[in-house]
């Protein structure tokens, strides 16, 4: 689920009020991000995009220098959208179980982290070097703001980083293997997958608050 709002911000960058015209930046971004998650970058061309917009090609190059400055566009809203999700969801965390209970959300949320854009990112970093680096860079930050987290409730090292590791490297390994459980039940193992990722047990009257908030927000069957 594409953020609308930093979409546009990242589109509108640097480009003079005066010259977003009626077929804007964000447009061309927002469908060559569907095509993206969808296809891959691959499908990303100027005439396919053009085609789905109903516009001629040239009116791709009065928002854009070329296809690469596209590219480069979808690639940073990937950045600003995820990982900037997850490493909001840990700072200043008011308590450990608070600060776990909120990645927790934010991974399930498509309208913080985006696992469909996530996926098409790294898949892409299989066949680029240069995705490839952005793509350890970015999970270097990540695993910093957890690894930060964990420090900051009295984890020693290098004990932080590997709770990182294991809460980051399961989450992004559910989504890589694409599975398929109803919510209701992965919020059943709340208990053993707070405790195994903190080493701590979890309060069972929170445990049932957050059950009850997740299931009354996103309902029983999200995949």
């Amino acid at each position: 689920m594409p953020d609308t709002s930093l979409l546009k911000a990242v589109a509108e960058r640097g480009v003079p009020s005066q010259d977003r015209k009626q077929l804007q930046r964000f447009d061309w971004l927002q469908c060559a991000l569907e095509v993206f998650v969808s296809e891959g970058i691959d499908a990303v061309r100027i005439t396919r995009l053009a085609d789905d917009l109903g516009v001629t090609r040239g009116s791709f190059y009065w928002h854009f220098e070329n296809r690469e400055d596209l590219i480069d566009a979808l690639v940073s809203y990937w950045k600003d959208k995820n990982t900037a999700a997850l490493a909001r969801s840990v700072n200043n965390a008011a308590s450990l179980t608070d600060g776990i209970f909120r990645f927790f959300e934010t991974c399930i949320d498509a309208a913080y982290f985006d696992s469909r854009l996530d996926l098409a990112i790294r898949e892409w970093s299989r066949r680029s070097s240069r995705i490839r680096a952005l793509v350890d860079r970015e999970d270097a930050a990540r695993l910093e703001a957890l690894q930060n987290f964990f420090a900051h409730f009295d984890y020693p090292m290098p004990e932080a980083l590997i709770r990182a590791r294991v809460l980051y490297y399961s989450q992004i390994g559910f989504y890589a293997l694409e599975i398929e459980e109803p919510l209701t039940t992965r919020m059943g193992y709340t208990e053993a997958y707070f405790e195994c990722f903190t080493g701590q047990k979890l309060d069972p009257k929170r445990a049932d608050e957050f059950r009850r908030h997740i299931l009354d927000r996103y309902g029983e069957t999200l995949s």
